[in-house]
């Protein structure tokens, strides 16, 4: 059959959230940013193609794609899976696009058209002690699965592209690596422009920390850190970590780590973060900090380079390819000494730390929605 002139593409975006809690984190993000970065580039496409994102039905995007609602309470775990499983399914055999696109993770298992799936990390394989174990076990049976029926895998980056094929024994011509963009449109932060109407009360010389508060973000390690830092150098610094409240009694342990050292004073918790406050909270920033034992891709280290903020990171494969050698400061979560020196030099040497913002926000701009926009695009058209 010849190649249409207008094909069909659907996209499962039910992920998408505003709600200021752990749904509304990396993986919206992600999603709204793929999908803006789509629509940006879909008139440069010699193919006309016709497109409809599935999303939550309460969800208000201001995407300029068509959308199409799921009138399920898909913002509930379980209720999600059964519209994912039962009621899309069905839709897709009604609609029969040329090709259908599972954004996070996973397929409907009776996928009726050609497909491919966007593997975000394997964090419940790779540190599943860290993982609720229901969400664990779900992902572990439907990835699995999905990866094993997609025309094609993306992975937003080679290292995760690398765990999937060490985990699915997928062969890496199946594998495609699609980052995510960069926000757009950012602006450097400059003392000069001041803070927003939308701002609020935050120290004068901090860290900061931004993602959900979850026991791969390794955050009681930070805080132990931090105050070893603080008690050897007397230095005037604050901790901020920035986020919603996780899993697994994490938060509370965060908490009372804070208070067991004596930090109650030096160590900010401010909560989900709106989009609104991002510029603030970056740009205020002496640094920002990544102690992350394990990323998929690691969004708030592109946001911090976009703003010209230096970043300070475990030295893991996602982060390392995310910022390349010079564009971010390295250190080891064997012991303290790495990030001492770190903030050590951040503090004797505002210069160094200049320098590695301006030397991030260069890198940041590789990332630009046009570029990631255009990727999928040609990826699409490849699976026709």
């Amino acid at each position: 059959m010849p190649r249409s002139d207008h094909p069909r593409l659907e996209l499962n975006a039910s992920l998408l959230s505003s709600r200021p809690d752990a749904s509304g984190a990396g993986i919206s993000t992600y999603l709204a940013r793929t999908l803006h970065a789509l629509a940006a580039t879909q008139a440069d496409r010699t193919l006309d193609w016709q497109v409809r994102v599935w999303l939550n039905q309460s969800e208000q995007t201001g995407l300029s794609l068509p959308q199409r609602r799921t009138h399920w309470p898909v913002g509930r775990p379980l209720p999600r899976i059964l519209w994912e499983q039962t009621a899309l399914p069905r839709a897709l055999r009604v609609h029969r696009p040329d090709l259908f696109h599972g954004m996070v993770n996973v397929l409907p298992v009776l996928c009726p058209v050609p497909s491919l799936v966007t593997v975000m990390d394997l964090s419940f394989l790779r540190m599943r002690a860290a993982v609720p174990g229901p969400r664990r076990r779900y992902l572990q049976v439907l990835c699995g699965h999905s990866v094993r029926k997609a025309a094609k895998i993306l992975a937003i980056s080679h290292a995760t592209a690398n765990d999937v094929r060490c985990y699915f024994e997928v062969p890496s011509n199946r594998i495609e690596v699609v980052p995510v963009p960069v926000q757009p449109q950012v602006e450097a932060y400059t003392d000069t422009a001041g803070a927003s109407d939308d701002a609020w009360s935050l120290p004068d010389n901090y860290l900061l920390h931004l993602g959900t508060l979850e026991p791969r973000k390794n955050l009681g390690w930070l805080i132990e850190g931090f105050a070893a830092w603080l008690e050897r150098t007397g230095a005037d610094w604050h901790l901020v970590l920035a986020g919603a409240p996780g899993w697994g009694g994490e938060p509370e342990r965060l908490v009372a780590a804070v208070r067991r050292l004596g930090l109650t004073e030096r160590v900010w918790f401010p909560g989900w973060v709106s989009q609104a406050r991002m510029r603030d909270l970056y740009g205020c920033a002496r640094a920002v900090v990544l102690p992350s034992l394990l990323e998929g891709f690691g969004i708030p280290l592109l946001d911090a380079m976009a703003y010209g903020v230096p970043v300070l990171c475990h030295d893991i494969p996602s982060l390392r390819e995310l910022a390349g050698d010079d564009h971010a400061a390295w250190f080891s979560v064997d012991d303290f000494d790495d990030l001492h020196r770190c903030l050590t030099q951040l503090d004797r040497d505002p210069d160094w730390g200049a320098e590695l913002g301006a030397a991030g926000r260069v890198r940041a701009a590789e990332y630009g929605p046009r570029r990631v926009g255009s990727l999928l695009w040609e990826l699409y058209e490849t699976l026709l």
